[in-house]
């Protein structure tokens, strides 16, 4: 039995598209196409799985590199997790330059301006008396 790993599917390929396309290679005993979740949108990759391995290595010559809808697709043997180099091997690895923590600044000091200073006059209303009416009777001085 061989587990094919088939990529750069075009996102309107079927599992059923995949088994009937695999089929004529040899009997597939499992066809599919992985789906994400949250959009239901495939991710335009799937796994096949056939009977023989002479029939995956024939399916793997004929449809490698063969473009669908301007996809060239990419067929070959599927490898198990554990056996797959990782992920930051795959791709250069990419240095993020790391946020520096809020840094608290002292507030600027600044030269207060220079005023000649002044001496405060407080000025204070004039007591007055007033009736009960509220009108004033007599005012002093």
């Amino acid at each position: 039995m061989v587990n094919l790993f088939i990529a750069n599917l075009d996102w309107e390929i079927t599992s059923e598209d995949l088994q009937s396309t695999f089929s004529a290679f040899g009997p597939v005993t499992y066809a599919h196409v992985v789906y994400d979740n949250a959009t239901k949108r495939s991710k335009g990759f799937g796994y096949i799985e056939m009977e023989e391995t002479d029939h995956g290595i024939n399916a793997i010559n004929a449809l490698n590199g063969m473009d669908i809808n301007g996809r060239k697709l990419d067929v070959k043997i599927a490898s198990p997790k554990g056996n797959r180099p990782p992920k930051s091997a795959s791709k250069p690895a990419v240095k993020k330059e790391l946020k520096k923590p809020f840094q608290k600044f002292d507030k600027p000091k600044f030269d207060k301006p220079k005023f000649p200073k002044q001496e405060k006059t407080i000025i204070k209303p004039n007591p007055v008396e007033r009736d009960s009416d509220g009108k004033v009777i007599k005012r002093s001085n």
